[in-house]
């Protein structure tokens, strides 16, 4: 990475801590360039405004996530409905993480849906490509014979993550972890016929 790079993945990384802890409207300019310890004129070099910072740090966290799980959701030697329920339970440390903070995609929605479109659509297509995830491993294990309900993987993955996301926020709600162990309690039952 060249030094241009660097810099600019150190205000990404740095900003986007202060913006996770408090929301896009509680951030300011001032603030991301304070945590990245630059003048307010390094930020202007990289990024537009604090919008296109936001959406760049939305895809900062998603290639994050995407890269962390890569690894389990495409190995095939791992039953598909093993690697959904590990998928999950991998997550879980980031969750804890983050019990006063949430989850920063989520949470960008929440805040800033009806007031960036950008944003809006950005969040859209990454939480679909998330569900789209799920989808994928509930197809591999219908193939396979192991998922036999009648609905559609597109309803159940749709109805999984929906699920996922309101475990998540009821864990920033109630600042406890019991959100996130009675959906991981429920999901296997999701399966047994």
């Amino acid at each position: 990475m060249s030094k241009r790079e660097l810099k600019k993945e150190h205000i990404l990384d740095e900003g986007l801590k202060v913006m996770a802890t408090r929301g896009y409207n509680g951030t300011s300019i001032q603030d991301i360039v304070s945590a990245a310890d630059v003048p307010k004129g390094s930020f202007y070099t990289y990024f537009k405004s604090k919008e296109d910072f936001a959406l760049e740090a939305l895809e900062k966290v998603t290639e994050e996530r995407l890269r962390h799980n890569r690894h389990l959701l495409g190995n095939r030697s791992v039953p598909p409905l093993e690697r959904l329920t590990r998928y999950f339970q991998e997550n879980i440390g980031g969750c804890e993480n983050n019990l006063n903070g949430g989850c920063f995609i989520g949470n960008m929605c929440q805040e800033m849906a009806e007031s960036s479109e950008a944003i809006r659509l950005k969040v859209r297509q990454m939480l679909r490509n998330n569900t789209q995830a799920i989808e994928d491993l509930l197809e591999e294990a219908r193939l396979d014979g192991k998922l036999t309900t009648n609905l559609s993987s597109q309803v159940i993955a749709e109805f999984m993550f929906n699920a996922w996301e309101g475990t998540l926020m009821r864990m920033k709600a109630t600042k406890c972890r019991e959100p996130l162990d009675v959906f991981l309690a429920v999901l296997p039952e999701l399966f047994n016929d």
